[in-house]
């Protein structure tokens, strides 16, 4: 399937081969992860070129895919022209979302071929299997990191305190490293900030406290946000707020199928929000794709026109945020099926009261 992604791209472009820098989109095509490298692509053939941290790491690996030749690397400009001139390669594709402007000026100049500047930001938007059962593994564990979680917060702890938990947590379980730095948002004040940084304000009872993490598998991320409560009297607008984003998380689940616009679907959270008078609150999309980025196409936003398909993993992840008051978000990682979607997110998305 990845072959087939790229081989329409290189035609669609009229080109003869294509050039993967990117770290993500060479784990994706190769399931080699390794900070510096290169992954030429051309008539079905794929060549990987690494340095010598990788290259043994990389002959040795049982897991690398979709790899016909494995190049140590020394001077990847000068090898990589070698290959061009080898092949016979006239026209070659680059990645414009990747690629610096200097970058492209010295290939310009060095290689003997028309670099092609193509958008590669969507090749990874379908998921094949493996890739969905490596997302599913990571928000298996951040279930279990949530579950300890509510074992562990307690009042008079302070937002940095449980985010240093859910980190050691997830490493305990399992993950490679955490998908991105855990938000902790309680109280008021931090609650009404959608990605407030964990501080050293101490939890009480009455907090709405917000936690928003995830982990990687194999490159592969999981995104979770959750709010619950700390103790049993809450006050009566963050009780409403919950209950209304809940519903709106539901409605967007419920309409996440094949063929649907993913603007469709931020619209129809954002309007159940704003025909509850909530409207000016909810400020920011409904949701994003998901995998080997924490952000990735498609994007669940107004004004997106991208249609849904079948193995999209996205998140929905609609919110309340109001200053003074405190916020409430939930999200849940779903993949998309023919009929409908599938949680890989397993928490409890009702109300959690933790006693005080």
């Amino acid at each position: 399937m990845k072959k087939d992604i790229l081989n329409k791209l290189i035609k669609e472009n009229k080109a003869d081969a294509i050039l993967l820098h990117s770290p993500q989109n060479r784990l994706w095509l190769t399931r080699f992860n390794s900070s510096l490298g290169y992954v030429l692509f051309f008539n079905n053939k794929t060549y990987l070129l690494v340095d010598g941290r990788y290259h043994t790491m990389a002959v040795e690996s049982k897991e690398i895919t979709n790899v016909d030749e494995i190049i140590n690397m020394s001077n990847a400009t000068k090898q990589i022209n070698d290959l061009i001139k080898q092949l016979g390669i006239k026209k070659l594709i680059i990645e414009s979302d990747w690629i610096f402007l200097n970058q492209f000026d010295s290939w310009t100049k060095s290689f003997n071929a028309t670099l092609i500047k193509v958008d590669t930001s969507k090749i990874r938007m379908i998921k094949d299997e493996w890739e969905v059962q490596q997302i599913k593994k990571a928000c298996d564990i951040t279930n279990k990191v949530f579950e300890s979680v509510l074992k562990f917060v307690k009042p008079g702890m302070t937002e940095l305190d449980l985010s240093r938990f859910v980190s050691n947590e997830f490493l305990l379980f399992g993950a490679e490293k955490l998908s991105f730095e855990t938000i902790v948002a309680s109280g008021e004040i931090n609650g009404s900030m959608p990605h407030a940084k964990p501080s050293d304000r101490k939890l009480k009872i009455g907090d709405f406290v917000t936690l928003d993490m995830g982990c990687t598998v194999k490159g592969y991320c999981s995104d979770q946000t959750r709010t619950f409560a700390l103790g049993a009297q809450i006050d009566p607008k963050l009780l409403e707020i919950y209950k209304i984003v809940f519903d709106a998380q539901q409605q967007g689940v419920n309409a996440l199928k094949d063929g649907i616009s993913v603007g469709d679907i931020h619209k129809t959270c954002f309007d159940y929000i704003s025909e509850k008078g909530y409207g000016q609150y909810f400020t920011h999309g409904t949701g994003h794709g998901l995998g080997l980025e924490i952000h990735e196409e498609p994007y669940n936003a107004k004004n997106q026109t991208e249609i849904l398909r079948a193995g999209m993993v996205v998140t929905v992840e609609p919110g309340i945020y109001i200053p003074g008051v405190g916020g409430v978000r939930i999200e849940d990682d779903l993949l998309i099926t023919k009929d409908g979607c599938e949680f890989l997110t397993s928490s409890k998305r009702e109300l959690i009261h933790i006693k005080g």
